[in-house]
């Protein structure tokens, strides 16, 4: 990549804005996929944002800066959420390069036009506008200046996203290329037909034999929790309450931090006619859940609790009907609202950027 950067010089800096795009599209590539995927964990660990800083790494960013190699933020999944675990994992770790690849293209294709566009109405030689906008060894920028607004948002940018790209496919492990030969080759390992066995419910203790992500006991106990989760909530349909409180509980005892857990908790409460116990269970989601859906669920559980009256004569029936059915709309899912109006205002933003650049550069040209 030394070609790309020049050595110990401030126009390293340049590349700032680039790894931030590079790094945001990169690693939203693997998250959307996963959580398309099933791995719904990617929302409450924050993952699906333009918010680069929820997706750069300091240190793979300051070799960007040294020798114009990097990385970004590795993604923690939850394979085991996948429908088939070992191609969900490929898949996922595929999606970062090809996000990679188009970006690099597509910085590329702007830069061109950026360049043609100067070159057909300022009426200069290509060469000169190729050296202003790529200069190399004495002609570089002693100052930030037009020039060297121009060179990061559009040499500077191909080069982000293409160091990206080549480091990502280097197969050494915590790069995607590596999860992806690992994960094809042990997908490829296993038993032509397996069978499905009947297992107990997971413990603490148990250990699993997994080459792409070490089980560790907090995974364990949100499998298991989530394992007398839906056992519950089919004894909820079933109008199984107590069956079903049981296994709420023995869900959270697993889990403290599982939120749809305490909302059914209190709904199954609510079905029995136990009032105060549904209230203490709705509060434990407002408290305790690590998903801002189950929070939000329990406040308005408890707002629709507030609104019958404990000494009504249908108290007891209206407490029934809430309670009746378990809540199952438990995915988290990302704020679609918020992401469409900030990839509008950026690209907003971003038209008005270079048209501005555009103008200001053609002026530079002329004098």
């Amino acid at each position: 990549m030394t070609e790309f950067l020049p050595q110990w010089h401030w126009t390293n800096l340049l590349i700032i804005p680039g790894l931030l795009v590079a790094y945001t599209g990169h690693e939203l590539a693997h998250a959307f996929t996963a959580y398309f995927l099933g791995d719904h964990t990617q929302v409450t660990k924050g993952k699906l944002t333009l918010n680069p800083l929820r997706h750069i790494s300091w240190f793979g960013a300051l070799l960007f800066l040294l020798i114009g190699i990097g990385w970004a933020k590795p993604l923690e999944l939850d394979s085991s959420r996948f429908k088939s675990r070992y191609i969900g994992v490929f898949v996922v770790a595929l999606a970062g390069p090809l996000a990679s690849l188009f970006l690099t293209l597509f910085t590329l294709f702007v830069t061109s036009f950026f360049a043609a566009g100067l070159i057909l109405i300022s009426g200069e030689s290509t060469e000169h506008v190729v050296s202003f906008l790529f200069p190399q060894g004495e002609r570089l920028p002693d100052t930030f200046n037009w020039q060297a607004a121009s060179m990061a948002l559009t040499y500077y940018l191909v080069a982000a996203n293409f160091g990206l790209l080549i480091t990502s496919l280097i197969p050494l492990p915590g790069l995607d290329a590596f999860v992806v030969l690992v994960s094809l080759y042990t997908y490829f390992r296993q038993p032509a037909t397996t069978p499905v066995p009947t297992q107990p419910i997971p413990t603490p203790n148990t250990r699993a034999n997994d080459p792409l992500a070490p089980i560790s006991q907090a995974r364990l106990r949100n499998n298991a929790a989530d394992i007398h989760f839906k056992i519950g909530t089919e004894y909820h349909e079933l109008q199984h309450y107590d069956d079903a409180v049981a296994r709420y509980r023995q869900a959270i005892a697993n889990d403290e931090k599982f939120g749809p857990a305490y909302i059914n908790l209190g709904l199954a409460y609510l079905a029995k006619g136990k009032r105060r116990e549904a209230i203490h269970a709705f509060r434990g989601a407002v408290q305790n859940a690590d998903d801002e859906k189950a929070r939000q669920e329990g406040w308005l559980q408890l707002h629709r609790l507030s609104e019958v009256s404990p000494v009504a004569d249908d108290a007891a029936e209206s407490m029934a009907r809430l309670g009746e059915a378990p809540w199952t709309d438990t995915k988290p899912r990302p704020n679609w609202l918020t992401l469409g109006v900030s990839s509008g205002l950026l690209l907003l933003g971003s038209l008005l950027v270079y048209g501005y650049l555009f103008a200001s550069l053609l002026l530079a040209l002329r004098a």
